[in-house]
């Protein structure tokens, strides 16, 4: 993920995005590939992360309800990591 911000900044979200697990296959949310984008803003002290995670195919009802249970989880956990590396950001978790 390039971008304008700091390259020490780029490696602490580099970090968490290799810390953070997606928990079927236990892969880094960055090598799936699961955030598209992240904003970040020094003087506002905030991160936006956008998430790039599909909504199922399938129309059942329990793959709906497992894939949004893994979409917060992982959710949860980025939220947590980000604001464990950005102390006193505000850190947003969109998409």
């Amino acid at each position: 993920m390039s971008s304008g911000m700091p390259l020490p900044v780029q490696r602490k979200i580099d970090s968490v995005l290799k810390r953070v697990k997606e928990p079927e296959t236990l892969r880094s949310i960055g090598g799936l590939n699961l955030v598209r984008r992240v904003r970040y803003s020094e003087s506002e002290k905030r991160l936006i992360v956008f998430m790039d995670i599909a909504d199922p195919r399938s129309t059942c009802l329990v793959c709906s309800i497992v894939n949004e249970h893994l979409r917060s989880s992982i959710q949860r956990e980025l939220q947590q990591e980000m604001e464990r590396e950005f102390p006193g950001f505000s850190v947003e978790i969109s998409g």
